[in-house]
C-alpha cells in the first residue's frame, strides 16, 4: 500500500495533536505559569499569549480532533480579537513558548520522548505557516472597495471599470457595479487606444433610469491600470479631487503594506541559513559556520559566540566572525557583570527561563551594559545579543553577540528579531547534536576553550611528536610541555596523551 507525502505529514501532524490532548492538563498548567509572568513582566505579549492559550484550551474541550479545526478558530478569531494581522515576531514568539510547553510535558512525563518531539515541532510549524497567511489575506482588495463606493446612496457612483495598461492602449478587466449580462465578452477581448473608447462603449451598455439622466466618467490612475468611475445626476467637480486624493491615499497605504508583509524575507534568510550550517561536520566547523551564518544572512557584520554554563554562570567566549578570535575565545566572564542579560539568565522563577531566555536583546548602547574593557577593546556601539537555544529540551546553549561593525549605532527591525528567534532555534539544535556525540556537559566547559599553544600541542601530539620533539619545535622546554599534557588529559578527561589528541579531533579542535 503507497503512502502519499501530504498523507504522511497528515499523520504526523494527527500524531502532535494526539500528544497535545494526551498531555493537556500538564501544557494548560505550564502555560498558566507562563500567562501569569507575561502579565507581570510582558504585557504587550501577554494579550495575545492569552488569546492563543485560550483557543487551545477551547479545542482540548471540544473534543475535535482535526487540527485544521484549531488553525482555522485561530485565524477566524484573530484579527476580530485584534483588528490587524499577526506581527511575525509576536506570532512566532507565543507559539514557541506554547510548544515549548508541549515539549516539557512530553519530556516529564515519557523516558524515551525523543521520538515524540518531531510531531510537535511539525504541527506548530504548521499552525505558525497558517497564521503567517493572515498578513497575506488581510492586505487591501480593491474589487471589495469599488464595490462598497458602487453601494453608497451619498456618492451615487453607478459602476467602476478596471482597465488594464497594455501595449497599443488599454483593456478591460472588470466592471464593477454593473450587470455581467450587459457586457458582451468582445469588450473584454479589444484593445483600444485610450480609456474614452472604453467608456464610450460601457456607457452604450448603461441603462438610463429618466431620458435626460446626466451621466459623467472620469479616470483616476491606479498602480499600472486606470479606474473609470460613471457617476450620474450631479456635480462630479467636487467629487473627482476626493476620489484621487483618497486613491492616491490607499496607493501609498498598500504600497505600505507590501512592504511590512513582503515578504516574508527573514523566511528566506533561515532557510538559507538552515541549509548554510547543516553541511558542518564538527563541532568546530557548525560553531564557525553559524557565526558566518549571522553574518551573512542577517544585516550585521559581526558575530562572536559564546557558550553559557548554567552551572557557573558563565559565558565561554568559542568564536568570533570579523571580531579577534583570539580574544574572543579568551573570553570567560560570569553573566553578573553584563546587568540586563544577568536580570534575564539570573532572574528568579521557572519561567523567566522559559520566556526570557529565547528572546534576541537589542542594547543601543553597548557601554551601557558591558564591561568598558570589552567596549573599548572591540569598539562596540549598539549590539544584539541573540540566544541559542534549544526548544525540545529547554535548554540555553549560549548566544550570539552582533553589530553592524566597530562604533556603529543601529537599530533593528521586527523581521530581523523573527529571524533571530529561528536562528538560534536551528543553531541550538545543531549545537546540541555535536555536543551530545562528544559528551560535552556542564561539568567540561573548558573543553572548547584551548589557548593556541595548548592547540597546537595536541596537534604535534596527533602528528606523531614526542614530548621531546613538541619541545624542541616550540623552543619549550620538556618539562613545560610536559605540564601542558598534563594539564589537557585532565580538562579533556583522557588516560593518555593518544586519547586526549583523539578526543580534540573529535571535537574539531585539530585536524
Amino acid at each position: 500500500m503507497s503512502l502519499s507525502l501530504n498523507a504522511h505529514m497528515n499523520m504526523v501532524m494527527k500524531h502532535g495533536v494526539d500528544l497535545l490532548r494526551s498531555h493537556q492538563q500538564q501544557i494548560i498548567a505550564e502555560c498558566t505559569e507562563i500567562l501569569q509572568y507575561l502579565r507581570e513582566t510582558h504585557k504587550g505579549s501577554a494579550d495575545a499569549f492569552e488569546f492563543a492559550f485560550n483557543c487551545f484550551v477551547a479545542f482540548f474541550r471540544s473534543g475535535q480532533q482535526s487540527v485544521e479545526t484549531l488553525i482555522d478558530d485561530i485565524r477566524s478569531q484573530w484579527v476580530k480579537e485584534f483588528h490587524r494581522p499577526p506581527e511575525p515576531h509576536v506570532l512566532i514568539f507565543i507559539l514557541t513558548l506554547i510548544e515549548n510547553s508541549v515539549h516539557k510535558a512530553i519530556k516529564e512525563s515519557t523516558t524515551r520522548s525523543f521520538h515524540l518531539h518531531p510531531s510537535v515541532q511539525y504541527l506548530f510549524s504548521k499552525i505558525c505557516e497558517e497564521m503567517l497567511l493572515i498578513s497575506k489575506q488581510e492586505t487591501f482588495q480593491m474589487d471589495s472597495f469599488c464595490e462598497q463606493l458602487t453601494k453608497s446612496e451619498q456618492l451615487r457612483i453607478e459602476w467602476i471599470a478596471r482597465v488594464s495598461h497594455v501595449d497599443g492602449g488599454y483593456r478591460l478587466k472588470k466592471v464593477i457595479g454593473m450587470e455581467e449580462n450587459a457586457i458582451d465578452s468582445g469588450l473584454f477581448e479589444r484593445t483600444d487606444p485610450s480609456w474614452f473608447w472604453l467608456s464610450e462603449a460601457l456607457l452604450k451598455r448603461t441603462p438610463r433610469r429618466k431620458p435626460d439622466e446626466r451621466r459623467d466618467v472620469f479616470p483616476v490612475p491606479w498602480k499600472n491600470e486606470t479606474l473609470i468611475f460613471c457617476m450620474s445626476d450631479q456635480d462630479v467637480s467636487a467629487t473627482i479631487p476626493f476620489l484621487t486624493y483618497a486613491m492616491h491615499l490607499l496607493q501609498m497605504e498598500e504600497e505600505r503594506n507590501g512592504k511590512v508583509y513582503a515578504g516574508d524575507q527573514w523566511k528566506d534568510a533561515v532557510i538559507l541559513f538552515n541549509e548554510w550550517i547543516m553541511r558542518s561536520q564538527d563541532l568546530n566547523e557548525a560553531i564557525q559556520n553559524i557565526a558566518f551564518g549571522y553574518a551573512q544572512y542577517l544585516p550585521f557584520e559581526r558575530c562572536a559566540l559564546f557558550r553559557y554554563s548554567q552551572s557557573d554562570a558563565a559565558g565561554f567566549g568559542l568564536f568570533g566572525y570579523h571580531f579577534n578570535n583570539t580574544a574572543i575565545r579568551n573570553i570567560k566572564e560570569t553573566i553578573d557583570r553584563f546587568p540586563s542579560i544577568s536580570k534575564i539568565l539570573l532572574g528568579k522563577g521557572q519561567q523567566v527561563n522559559m520566556v526570557q531566555h529565547f528572546q534576541p536583546l537589542y542594547i543601543p548602547k553597548a557601554s551601557e551594559e558591558f564591561p568598558m574593557q570589552y567596549v573599548k577593546e572591540f569598539e562596540l556601539e549598539s549590539v544584539v545579543v541573540a540566544p541559542i537555544y534549544v526548544p525540545s529540551e529547554g535548554v540555553l546553549i549560549g548566544g550570539a553577540i552582533l553589530d553592524q561593525g566597530p562604533g556603529k549605532f543601529f537599530e533593528v527591525d521586527s523581521s530581523t528579531f523573527t529571524a533571530l528567534l529561528k536562528f538560534g532555534q536551528s543553531a541550538g539544535e545543531l549545537l546540541a547534536k555535536f555536543l551530545k556525540a562528544n559528551q560535552w556537559d556542564e561539568k567540561q566547559p573548558e573543553l572548547v576553550q584551548l589557548s593556541a599553544r595548548e592547540i597546537h600541542i595536541l596537534q604535534l601530539l596527533a602528528d606523531g611528536a614526542s614530548t621531546t620533539e613538541a619541545a624542541e619545535m616550540l623552543h619549550l622546554s620538556e618539562y613545560t610541555v610536559r605540564d601542558y599534557v598534563s594539564s589537557l588529559m585532565k580538562r579533556l578527561h583522557a588516560r593518555n596523551r593518544t586519547e586526549a589528541a583523539v578526543k580534540a579531533m573529535r571535537l574539531g579542535l585539530i585536524h
